[in-house]
């Protein structure tokens, strides 16, 4: 009876009167925009994935160089390949606050997979930073030596990477980062960074001597902030961007023979040092990218024995290269980018390495690309040759993709 009286009372009740129904708790937060992805996050933000993927479709045609003295046959003289250069998947964001973000790279193409590895995952590490500029970054990432290797490729002119940096750079590796990005103020133009890696590459299940890879890094950008990370001026600035780079490295009893690529050694462990001097320029959809790079191995040979007990000899790869690219928009979207690039053996490295670099020293290139979305949405077409020395033939290779980012 009590609640029948209850529920009259309730219904007699003006409107206006009623308590007003608890709103909902506020949903998940979800946004998306081409070549950014999709982002879920929770409504109070202490925690946002963000997923996206990429792939890029390429048509090549290589017409390979000849020794000197040697003479292709006719079915090795051209040679073609279609096929999905790259696929990518991206998972990044923040959990706990946005202080404390993620990154978690795979990469599925057959392509991707290279000196032997078959773990897809290229990056994966913790970045933790606060509001002064600082911060920590922890896992397997790009180590951060030279600047045309830490550009992401996705944000790449040329379809493929310049090739001394495919021969003396420094690779992704497992370790941590410290970086300053304005150190001595707000206002300062100069980022440090200094690292600690394992030295063996990334993915790597090998056992070897301890040792390691350290390495500083110092950048200037005098003329204020510039997207250095991502090659050419496609938003054409109004003033001119300008980014310094110096670096050192040692890596101490590594297995590579590339310090942290390459094949594996049998005969023992080898100790690089690696200098990098870079520069950015870009204004007015004109860009420029210059760098140099040096490798020096503390001894030519490693000695040391084979499975059956018999004396083993291997080569270090000691050498330098030199990189320029510049590039020019000629249209709102339309680039025209250039490439040269010297990569030199040092006396005394790997007889295959001196004898490769002194028929072919020069890598010479150029290519369109049409940015549909920036360098999230592209058609790319590059053409790459070396010429030859000493009666060595020279290379060609031609490129044209599709490189997409949704």
């Amino acid at each position: 009876m009590f609640a029948l009286f209850a529920t009259l009372a309730l219904l007699a009740t003006p409107a206006s009167a009623q308590p007003a129904p608890e709103a909902p708790p506020p949903g998940p937060r979800v946004e998306g925009a081409p070549g950014k992805g999709l982002s879920v996050g929770s409504a109070d933000g202490r925690f946002r994935l963000n997923l996206r993927g990429r792939f890029q479709l390429r048509q090549s045609v290589w017409l390979p160089a000849a020794d000197p003295g040697e003479v292709l046959p006719p079915e090795e003289a051209v040679q073609m390949a279609t096929k999905v250069q790259t696929a990518r998947v991206f998972l990044t964001g923040h959990t706990l606050s946005e202080d404390v973000r993620y990154v978690f790279q795979l990469a599925v193409a057959p392509n991707d997979h290279r000196d032997g590895t078959i773990s897809p995952i290229y990056d994966a590490y913790l970045d933790l930073g606060d509001a002064d500029g600082l911060s920590v970054q922890v896992g397997q990432l790009f180590v951060p030596f030279d600047r045309a290797r830490t550009i992401r490729e996705f944000a790449l002119q040329l379809p493929d990477r310049p090739r001394p940096v495919g021969e003396l750079t420094l690779d992704r590796d497992v370790g941590v980062v410290l970086s300053a990005t304005h150190l001595g103020g707000p206002a300062s133009p100069l980022t440090v960074k200094l690292s600690a890696f394992g030295g063996a590459g990334p993915n790597s299940t090998l056992t070897h001597d301890p040792g390691g890879l350290l390495v500083a890094r110092a950048e200037l950008r005098p003329l204020g902030p510039i997207d250095d990370d991502s090659e050419g001026d496609l938003e054409r600035r109004a003033r001119p961007g300008l980014a310094l780079g110096l670096a050192a490295a040692h890596n101490w009893n590594t297995v590579r023979a590339r310090s942290t690529t390459s094949t594996v050694y049998e005969a023992g462990t080898a100790d690089y040092l690696h200098l990098a001097a870079d520069a950015v320029f870009k204004w007015r959809g004109f860009a420029l990218l210059a760098e140099g790079l040096v490798r020096q191995a503390a001894d030519d040979q490693l000695r040391g024995e084979d499975e059956l007990g018999e004396p083993l000899v291997e080569h270090t790869r000691s050498g330098w290269g030199a990189i320029v690219q510049p590039s020019l928009m000629l249209g709102p979207k339309l680039e025209l980018a250039l490439r040269w690039t010297r990569t030199q053996a040092m006396a005394g490295a790997d007889p295959a390495f001196v004898d490769e670099t002194r028929a072919w020293p020069d890598e010479l290139g150029g290519g369109l690309s049409w940015y549909a979305n920036g360098h999230r949405f592209k058609v790319q077409t590059g053409w790459t040759t070396r010429p030859g020395r000493g009666g060595a033939d020279a290379d060609h290779a031609a490129h044209a993709l599709v490189d997409l980012m949704f």
